[in-house]
């Protein structure tokens, strides 16, 4: 049965070419084509497509868009057209549930994807696999030269509602020496002290700085078993995937693994079988390679299946360091986030790099309530003020910096593998950090051992000093 498929596109050029092309198809049939947002809400609900195109409406972001779509017909299949310069942001689309393909569009694209949607629906109970694993391309039967650039599994977008407990927290630096792993150190410390109803929180660390990463130096960690372990056993069972399907592994080109990936289903407690404990708070820890070279062999299909695991592991915070750069594994650490904390100091290329990321994630319509900035570093008389800072980058009024102040024990701190959330005295820097975790984890029914134990003694004290 010919696949109905739906255009949204402000170019009539783009409907007409593809209905020409696709006349003769035996896997698709165009139903139409909307040039605007209005016409395509009203053809959703009157033509009852089963897939749509979206190519390019100006007057509409198309990740914003196709996530309003899905809401409102979660049943349909959604593939982007992207420009090449797009293709960056290809992660945050396959994290929507969308198929990504590269322009110009072809037919054999279409209809490939169009023939991947048709074998859904036969699959017993639902028509997925378990784990939302559509069938893999292979078994059914994908056209020769097929140029799919992603495929992302049709289910559900992961979204946290508001009852949900699981907070994925990325910490971005867009430039180096900023002091975000020591940030991220200090955080993810900070949320495994904490508790939710008498628990404490299972926490886990992950350094996405992939070739110079610092996190288990700065915890005095060991390196082993690290992320590079794990991408040899994704590796292995993908390996046995492909040798299963008779082909050789060495013959399989670098755009077709993404399609094996689909069909790999990674249980979520396997992740304690790659990571690390620091033993003083029971933070576990997933680790970069300890081999730089290591890390060239790490794709971009083995760190979106890394990501979708730990999403739905059993961890009620996952926190990622990533690297000061805009590789693959920053951009999918970015768009998995809840939350993102993006760091900087108050000098001219670090400010000025914060703003140009900030101004390429609203281009990318990220969305801006998910970050909260970070001015490390601060001291008493600095050349820009938070407000100046804040007027560089066109924050909305309700946006706040959160400043961390300039602290002797850092250096100490950072030197000796000792977070400052666990030294007994005050300290400006620590209060600073743990107002920014209170902030990123709001826990209203459970705190910190030691802070309720702060906030008994002073009343006792006080009754004491003053009887």
């Amino acid at each position: 049965m010919r696949k109905r498929l739906l255009i949204v596109d402000d170019d009539p050029a783009v409907g007409s070419a593809l209905g020409k092309q696709l006349a003769g198809s035996q896997w698709l049939e165009p139903c139409g084509q909307a040039e605007n947002v209005e016409t395509a809400w009203r053809m959703l609900r009157d033509v009852r497509p089963d897939l749509v195109l979206l190519g390019g409406i100006r007057e509409a972001e198309r990740g914003v868009l196709c996530q309003q779509f899905r809401l409102a017909f979660p049943h349909l299949a959604y593939i982007a057209a992207c420009e090449p310069r797009e293709l960056a942001w290809e992660p945050f689309f396959r994290n929507l549930g969308i198929w990504v393909i590269a322009k110009p569009i072809q037919p054999g694209q279409l209809e490939a994807l169009a023939m991947q949607h048709a074998s859904l629906q036969v699959l017993p109970m639902g028509g997925v696999q378990a784990g939302g694993a559509p069938a893999f391309a292979a078994e059914s039967g994908s056209a020769p030269g097929l140029h799919v650039v992603a495929e992302a599994k049709p289910v559900q977008p992961y979204r946290e509602s508001r009852s949900s407990s699981k907070h994925l927290i990325t910490v971005y630096g867009p430039k180096g020496g900023v002091g975000k792993t020591f940030l991220s150190r200090e955080l993810a410390v900070y949320f495994s002290l904490q508790k939710r109803d008498g628990r404490p929180l299972r926490v886990l660390a992950v350094d996405f700085n992939l070739d110079l990463g610092t996190f288990a130096t700065s915890l005095n960690l060991p390196r082993s078993p690290n992320l590079f372990t794990w991408v040899q056993d994704i590796d292995a069972r993908l390996q046995e995937l492909v040798r299963r399907h008779g082909k050789d592994p060495l013959d399989v080109r670098p755009e077709e693994w993404q399609e094996y990936v689909a069909a790999v289903k990674m249980q979520p407690e396997e992740v304690d079988k790659y990571v690390v404990t620091y033993e003083e708070t029971g933070l576990h820890v997933l680790t970069s390679p300890r081999d730089i070279r290591y890390s060239f062999e790490i794709r971009d299909y083995h760190l979106y299946l890394m990501l979708e695991t730990l999403k739905h592991s059993a961890y009620d915070v996952i926190l990622i360091d990533t690297a000061p750069d805009t590789t693959d594994a920053t951009i999918q650490a970015l768009f998995f986030a809840d939350r993102v904390v993006m760091v900087g100091n108050p000098i001219v290329d670090s400010i000025e790099n914060i703003q140009r990321m900030l101004k390429l994630l609203r281009e990318a319509e990220y969305p801006e309530e998910r970050i909260q900035l970070c001015m490390n570093r601060m001291q008493k008389r600095e050349m820009f003020t938070l407000d100046e800072i804040r007027a560089y980058f066109h924050l909305h009024p309700s946006q706040k910096i959160h400043p961390i102040p300039d602290d002797a024990e850092v250096k100490k701190s950072i030197n000796t593998g000792t977070p400052m959330v666990l030294h007994p005295g005050r300290s400006a820097a620590k209060e600073a950090i743990e107002a920014l975790g209170s902030i990123l984890l709001p826990l209203d029914s459970a705190k910190n051992d030691s802070v309720k134990g702060k906030a008994k003694e002073r009343p006792a004290l006080l009754k004491w000093l003053w009887r």
